[in-house]
Parts: structure tokens; C-alpha cells; sequence
């Protein structure tokens, strides 16, 4: 009697690996757009988040709260992209001037996040809750969160309540 190996031939090998390479290649695209769609929604969300944070410290406080973009503490003068972060920025406190940090937004790299000009420098809101300028006048504004080469996204909008809405957009590719 004969003794038999068991076991697999290179060419049963060969075949199975190039299966495995034909299903990843194919599931590659689907899953980096899902990655995507990810980035989008939790970028926005978080935006919405620092909204009503700064909305909410308004009203606690009862004074003025801005929401500045870029992530630099301390001062909206030298305001970045939103995409940066963003930072809480309380009244300034008598004598200082400085105004206390009520809260940091993380970055979101890979995403873009594009403010109209309202929104330029940023985002506040008075004592009561209400959104607007430094200077007192009303606030209302739009921002795009996008992935950064384009593709669906959110586009979010300030009524002059300082009510959010948001809808899916399609982000053209950057310049």
C-alpha cells in the first residue's frame, strides 16, 4: 500500500492567493469611501458639538462666547481653518484681558471644512444663547464639511435662532 501526502499543490495556492487579491481589490474602493463618509459625518458632528457647547457657556455664563477657528488659544485674531480645530474663547476678564479658554475642538485631518464669510473669524453667541458678531450684529452662516479630494459631505447651516440643519452635499474637487 502507497503512502499519500496530503496537502496543497503551488497551483491550488497560487489560485487561492490571487482570489484573495481580486476580492481586496475590489472591496479597496468601497471601504476608502466608507472611511471617508466616516470622516465627514464625525467631523461635523463635532462641529455641531462645539457649537452648542459655546451656545450652552453663553448661556450659563451669561456673557459672550466665541467659537474661533484654527485651534489657537487664547486669540480669534489669528484665526486658521476650521479643519485646525477650533477654540471657546469666554469674555475677556477685567484687568488681563485675556480670554479664558472654555473648551478646544480636535482637528480633522483629511477633511475639509470651508465657513462662509460670516464665518470667517468665527462664531459667538450673547448672553442669551442668541448667535452673533463681536460687535452685537446677527449671525447667521453656512459651513462645508468635505473629504479633502472632493466627493459627498455635509453642508451645515446657522439660522439666526442659532439652529443647525444639515443636508448632503457634493464637494467638487479642491483648486
Amino acid at each position: 500500500m502507497g503512502t499519500r501526502c496530503i496537502g496543497v499543490t503551488l497551483v491550488e495556492c497560487l489560485v487561492v492567493m490571487a482570489l484573495i487579491a481580486i476580492c481586496a481589490g475590489l472591496a479597496l474602493p468601497a471601504w476608502r469611501d466608507a472611511l471617508r463618509a466616516q470622516q465627514v459625518r464625525a467631523a461635523g458632528e463635532a462641529l455641531e458639538d462645539g457649537l452648542r457647547q459655546a451656545r450652552l457657556h453663553a448661556l450659563r455664563r451669561g456673557s459672550f462666547v466665541r467659537m474661533c477657528p484654527g485651534g489657537e488659544a487664547g486669540d480669534c485674531r489669528r484665526a486658521g481653518r476650521w479643519e485646525q480645530g477650533w477654540v471657546l474663547l469666554g469674555e475677556p476678564v477685567a484687568g488681563s484681558g485675556e480670554a479664558p479658554v472654555l473648551g478646544v475642538g480636535p482637528a480633522w485631518p483629511g477633511v475639509r471644512i470651508d465657513g462662509d464669510a460670516a464665518l470667517a473669524q468665527g462664531a459667538g453667541f450673547d448672553a442669551g444663547g442668541w448667535p452673533r458678531r463681536p460687535g452685537g450684529a446677527l449671525l447667521m452662516g453656512r459651513w462645508r464639511v468635505c473629504p479633502q479630494g472632493g466627493g459627498a459631505g455635509r453642508e451645515f447651516v446657522m439660522s439666526a435662532a442659532g439652529r443647525l440643519r444639515s443636508a448632503a452635499v457634493d464637494c467638487p474637487p479642491p483648486h
